[in-house]
């Protein structure tokens, strides 16, 4: 995580500026059902409804649950509703540095930053070329990848490759690298089946299964024109230092 905050910001004086110019954090309301955690249409503001820390800091870090480790229980299982908006809209990856700092800010979250060399899935293009569909990069709505027509696979429009891959990583046991150099955005539409991993749903409940579905690695390779290849790569890892519940607005 240290080299993508590198490469996002160009200077430290750059990285300093990136912080939301208002921000609400409170524990959400009891009994709350269903969540989501991503940015609203402009890409100015950023909201988190009924999501505990430890979900949402794998959204701010881009890191699955597995590569945290460490802090309080109440980062598990205490659901928070933020709102906060940027002084302009921003990319992606710079509002999610921003809820960083707001994590850090508001939660007291210090995090100390671990590389290890694992077993990762490569993403790359397949031999017969990408089969995706281009998305207008001038539209700034994001939304989450969710399931697919009949509750299964995923599917979702305005997807770049960084952000496929880290979804996938949250579906499979090792985690994703993006080696497509694609640099654009597509519509995804990706039917298989798969294990229900707990946590590993981005949009919720139970998918669906079916015979006549191909599993993961091969709907990949037939559907999108990209292939998953079993190597060795850095990954990164969380260690939570330090957390505190934070103060009412």
């Amino acid at each position: 995580m240290k080299q993508a905050i590198l490469v996002l910001c160009a200077s430290a004086a750059f990285c300093q500026g990136l912080e939301f110019e208002v921000a609400s954090v409170k524990a959400s309301a009891p009994g709350g059902r269903g969540g989501v955690v991503r940015p609203l249409p402009g890409n100015q503001t950023y909201v988190v409804q009924n999501m505990p820390l430890r979900l949402i800091m794998t959204v701010a870090y881009s890191v699955t649950d597995r590569q945290i480790a460490g802090g309080p229980d109440w980062m598990g299982t205490e659901p928070f509703d933020i709102t906060a908006k940027a002084a302009r809209p921003s990319t992606t990856d710079e509002l999610h540095f921003m809820l960083q700092r707001l994590l850090e800010h508001r939660f007291q979250l210090k995090v100390r930053h671990e590389s290890r060399e694992l077993p990762v899935w490569a993403l790359v293009v397949d031999k017969g070329g990408a089969k995706l569909t281009p998305h207008d990069a001038r539209d700034l709505d994001h939304p989450p990848l969710g399931l697919g027509p009949n509750r299964r696979g995923l599917a979702g429009p305005n997807v770049n490759m960084k952000y496929f891959a880290f979804v996938l990583s949250r579906l499979l046991d090792r985690n994703v690298i993006d080696r497509t150099g694609l640099a654009g955005y597509y519509d995804i539409a990706l039917d298989f089946t798969r294990d229900p991993l707990p946590g590993a749903n981005p949009s919720g409940g139970e998918p669906a299964f079916s015979a006549d579905a191909p599993d993961i690695f091969s709907a990949v390779r037939q559907q999108l024109g990209l292939r998953l290849e079993s190597t060795k790569g850095p990954v990164e890892f969380l260690i939570v230092e330090s957390a505190q519940k934070p103060s009412a607005n």
